[in-house]
């Protein structure tokens, strides 16, 4: 199994995004693009093609894939799996947050199944990634701008799912919700078991009792920003 350094693959993302948006091409930025730098690092790592594959059907759920995962040589056992996103203005809003659950959930579903590493990866404009998905922030200020010798502390809708410093641990409970936003965690995790079905006839999904995801690696986010494009990388334990 090949070793990743994911400080530096999350560098690779950016860097390869911010080179995109340099030379005029932001209008190839998107959500399905972050698979290319990913594999394009993993091949780096001489990775053969062939052990790569994108939009992996998902072994427990009926008519859904996984953005990439990787294989080991006989290229029938799952080693590793991502999940992307691409944080922006509607990231503040229910739909994204579903998706953005639906995800994690998709990631502990395939890692329930498969001795593998799941990792979720959020990328977007360091403006894009702080306030709307790092520190989220009221609607009637949505329009604000970052304040760069003011850096917000992470806070919002997904502090109950996400830490934001290296190797920062963040368990949720999924099955029985008990936090003050009760309702609007408890809505989006039964959407799932809504709008999502298994594969095999005749069973049923179960949401689990919690959820951990641990951050591994971050963009430096400081009053200056290196490049462009910010994100993070998240396991799912």
């Amino acid at each position: 199994m090949i070793s990743i350094d994911f400080n530096k693959l999350i560098h690779s993302i950016t860097y390869y995004l911010s080179y995109q948006d340099g030379i005029g091409r932001d209008f190839m930025i998107n959500e399905s693009s972050l698979k290319y730098p990913v594999a394009d690092y993993l091949t780096g790592l001489e990775m053969p093609l062939a052990n790569i594959q994108l939009e992996f059907s998902h072994p427990t759920l009926k008519k859904r894939q996984i953005d990439l995962i990787t294989t080991d040589s006989s290229k029938k056992k799952i080693e590793t799996v991502f999940e992307f996103k691409m944080a922006k203005p509607e990231t503040r809003y229910e739909p994204e947050q579903k998706r953005i659950f639906n995800d994690l959930m998709r990631l502990h579903l395939i890692a329930k199944v498969n001795v593998c590493s799941c990792y979720f990866i959020m990328i977007g404009t360091a403006e894009e990634f702080l306030q709307c998905f790092r520190s989220t922030i009221p609607k009637k200020l949505a329009t604000q701008t970052i304040d760069k010798d003011d850096l917000p502390l992470p806070n919002g809708f997904y502090t109950e799912w996400f830490k934001f410093n290296v190797n920062d641990e963040k368990t949720f409970e999924v099955k029985d919700v008990k936090t003050i936003l009760e309702n609007d965690y408890d809505k989006i995790y039964k959407a799932f078991l809504r709008d999502y079905r298994p594969k095999k006839r005749g069973e049923s999904l179960v949401l689990p009792d919690k959820i951990t995801t641990k951050c591994i690696a971050i963009s430096a986010l400081s009053r200056e920003f290196p490049t462009p494009y910010v994100g993070g990388i998240w396991e799912i334990k």
